[in-house]
């Protein structure tokens, strides 16, 4: 008997859509990723070749945040428990 999680993820997997999930679980647990601050000023917008994307609502937080690309990078790998990105694009823009 296997679970039913092992069983989704190898079909996921199989069919590529592996990394769909891992960006739909950054954007469903980005406030607990990133802190109630820092979420409240940004959104996870997408994943790519281990980029992700991240809308800033303001120039003045883009520019905090550059400092802090280093501690989210570290906190999204270590919510997965693996590398999962490599870098963080941050772009301002709105909702």
């Amino acid at each position: 008997m296997q679970k039913i999680s092992g069983i989704l993820y190898k079909l996921l997997k199989q069919y590529g859509l592996e990394g769909k999930l891992i960006e739909y679980t950054i954007a469903e647990k980005w406030e607990d990723i990133a802190g109630k601050i820092i979420a409240a000023h940004t959104y996870p917008a997408g994943l790519h070749h281990k980029m992700l994307y991240v809308i800033v609502d303001s120039s003045v937080w883009l520019q905090e945040l550059t400092f802090y690309k280093e501690d989210l990078i570290e906190k999204v790998n270590n919510h997965f428990g693996k590398k999962i990105i490599k870098d963080i694009h941050l772009k301002t823009g709105q909702k």
